[in-house]
């Protein structure tokens, strides 16, 4: 990722684009929410004055580690409660119930063998306190740091801190304000199962103090965090030396330091954390040449600046959503950007992910995606304007963040692959559920794990054995192997196939998975095409016209129930109840489907020549469809052949077939009592 995020920085700078820099310990703190509050405490003179809790949507950041940081850091709740009958009493509390007396219930469960600040947190502690020694040091001269600290020279001593945040929590309740915050301040309720210093909860908070506010910049305010963050910055800058001895593997000059520096962090709105890395010594191949981590592959802190500023702008902010990054799955982010930033932004993921709202099929986002990426390039420029790069980070654990997948493309190729993407998609004939559309790329690995029951069920939405970027790997590689796709959507085929027969002889187009399944239709036909597969051949072919076979079977059989049976068809149809068996042993299968429909044929012969048919029969429909049975079975006859089991691309062949429209033919249908006769173009379902 970092000669990825090297050439971005080259491209905003070439742009002329001002992100913001972090320093590389000033840290943004986690998400605020309702159940993860961020309590900002108002410290006056030993004093704790206010507690409230901090806006959600406010970007605060803290100055350190995991390990410490300061003004923003991770207390524990005061109390750790395991008696359930107090647990109980909690989560009944409600506003209302506040008096005199429930204050007083309350005090009672604060006692000291339940208090959360004990040892192990003690220490905790004290690394936050000797954060902001190490803060007031790096920048002396920032008046609000200065005054943060006398305040917070009151209270070394944790005990004091814990018992002005209690008094103070106490008054909340009394006066009936932000009840909820108060008691998540005051009680953690803990696992009596668990060890107390290993579940002791956390309580986000941030240090400020009224003297700030009097200044106009509290320490929960952007010109609070941004002139800190500023401030540290120059101070880096100063700190640097004059002299650099060693060449980074991008030809910068710095100082090497005898410490290995850890890599920056970006907190990326997709929602979770990335951390750029080189190598780390636990990997021994690197012993070999003699030099260990960031020695290994050295980067300057001017390029890790850099690097890091140039993530954050890609990723790191929500107003590039869907711009130059999406999520794709949990823990997983597609990042696009090009090697030249246009004026106006473009959205450089628009083509690979369906849109949130719109019905926008895959053609009109390749299409406008194009115009605006080529109308953004300036005249005289070579194409590189065009080049674009891709890759996507995946959250492996709570550690390790991967790229699996990367690539360099450009307006042509993407142009040419969405070309042949979208050709594959329509390899197929007509249906008469709708018109089968290419579905965007991401939405390949929802059709590939999505596991059906011959009811037409979802089967489980947990298993996902294929990776959400698998569809970009099959729209970028027009030769990526799709066998083993195939056979998964070949299986899908022989599980769903009798359901859907039996859909379309009871004409319900409007069933809810025709939606999935046109998607599931459209990945059959590309993987087809990918083999060279060609509907012009496959569609004359044997295990196509099977599948027709058994859809006119279907049409015969429903007909003589809607005449015979007054409309009550059987749970299964002929063609239907051999659809599975078709696909396994096909020449044993025909023999069995001639049997079953011998009586439904011979009853059509009758219907159809019967004479005088009463108003509204279908005797002309009956005719037709003897007719297809014939044609159908006699090409079946000319492409017989000798195999005993089809393939996967066969399997395929049949379930199109099966679910296809029968052909167009003009046929002459009785009308009415006067035996005239009208040419009609018929087209069945």
């Amino acid at each position: 990722m970092i000669n990825e995020l090297y050439q971005l920085s080259e491209a905003m700078d070439k742009a002329g684009v001002k992100a913001q820099r972090w320093h590389s310990k000033y840290k943004p703190i986690p998400n605020i929410r309702p159940n993860a509050p961020c309590v900002r405490i108002s410290m006056l003179g030993g004093q704790v004055v206010e507690l409230s809790g901090v806006l959600e949507g406010l970007e605060l950041r803290k100055f350190g580690d995991n390990q410490g940081s300061y003004p923003c850091m991770n207390l524990t709740p005061l109390y750790r409660i395991t008696d359930e009958l107090i647990k109980k009493s909690l989560k009944a509390l409600k506003p209302e119930d506040i008096d005199s007396a429930k204050i007083e219930e309350i005090e009672s469960w604060c006692q000291d063998n339940c208090n959360n600040w004990k040892e192990k947190f003690w220490k905790k502690y004290k690394i936050c306190m000797d954060r902001s020694t190490e803060l007031c040091k790096l920048i002396p001269g920032f008046t609000p740091v200065q005054i943060l600290m006398e305040e917070n020279e009151f209270f070394r001593n944790p005990m004091k801190l814990h018992r002005e945040i209690e008094t103070a929590a106490f008054k909340m309740l009394r006066r009936k304000e932000h009840i909820d915050l108060a008691l998540q301040i005051l009680f953690y309720q803990g696992d009596p199962k668990k060890k107390p210093e290993d579940d002791c909860g956390s309580l986000s908070v941030a240090l400020d103090s009224p003297r700030l506010i009097d200044l106009k910049i509290p320490a929960i305010s952007k010109k609070f965090v941004s002139e800190l963050n500023n401030a540290l910055m120059d101070a880096e800058k100063a700190g640097e030396l004059d002299t650099a001895s060693e060449t980074d593997a991008f030809g910068l000059l710095f100082v090497p330091t005898e410490k290995s520096t850890p890599m920056p962090t970006v907190k990326l709105a997709g929602g979770f954390d990335v951390t750029l890395r080189t190598m780390f010594s636990g990997q021994p191949c690197q012993t070999r040449y003699g030099r260990i981590e960031d020695a290994s592959y050295p980067i300057s802190p001017e390029m890790r600046g850099k690097l890091h500023t140039s993530l954050n702008w890609l990723g790191g902010s929500k107003e590039h959503e869907n711009i130059t990054w999406m999520n794709i799955d949990k823990g997983e982010v597609l990042l696009a950007y090009p090697y030249r930033l246009a004026e106006q932004a473009i959205s450089y993921t628009r083509m690979f992910g369906r849109p949130r709202k719109g019905n926008v099929t895959f053609g009109e986002e390749v299409k406008q995606f194009l115009i605006e990426l080529r109308n953004g390039r300036e005249a005289g420029v070579d194409t590189k304007a065009d080049r674009i790069q891709l890759f996507i980070l995946k959250k492996i654990d709570k550690a390790r963040t991967k790229v699996v997948y990367t690539r360099q493309t450009d307006a042509y190729e993407l142009e040419k692959c969405s070309e042949a993407w979208t050709l594959g998609c329509s390899n197929l004939p007509v249906f008469a559920f709708g018109k089968v559309k290419a579905p965007f790329p991401l939405d390949v690995a929802n059709v590939l794990n999505c596991f059906w029951k011959q009811n037409g069920e979802r089967s489980t939405d947990q298993y996902k054995p294929i990776s959400q970027y698998h569809g970009l790997e099959l729209l970028m590689n027009p030769d990526f192997p799709v066998t083993a796709d195939l056979h998964i959507l070949s299986e899908k085929s022989r599980t769903m196939g009798a359901f859907l027969g039996g859909l379309l002889a009871k004409n319900d187009l409007r069933h809810s998975i025709w939606e999935r399944i046109t998607e599931m239709l459209a990945l059959i036909g590309l993987m087809l095409y990918r083999k060279g597969i060609r509907k012009e051949n496959y569609m004359e072919a044997f295990p196509y016209q099977y599948g027709q076979l058994l859809k006119v079977s279907d049409e015969l059989h429903a007909m003589y129930c809607r005449v015979v049976r007054n409309g009550d068809l059987p749970p299964q149809l002929v063609g239907s109840s051999l659809f599975q068996a078709a696909a396994e042993t096909p020449l044993r299968t025909m023999s069995v489907l001639a049997q079953r429909m011998n009586p439904y044929i011979a009853w059509a012969k009758t219907y159809h020549t019967s004479g005088n048919p009463p108003k509204g029969s279908e005797t002309w429909r009956a005719k037709w469809c003897l007719q297809m049975y014939e044609e159908i079975a006699g090409k079946l006859k000319e492409v017989w052949t000798a195999d005993v089991r089809f393939n996967d691309e066969e399997k395929a062949q049949l379930f199109i077939g099966y679910l296809a429209a029968l052909p167009k033919r003009e046929q002459n249908r009785g009308k009415d009592a006067d035996n005239s006769n009208r040419v009609e173009e018929v087209q069945r379902v």
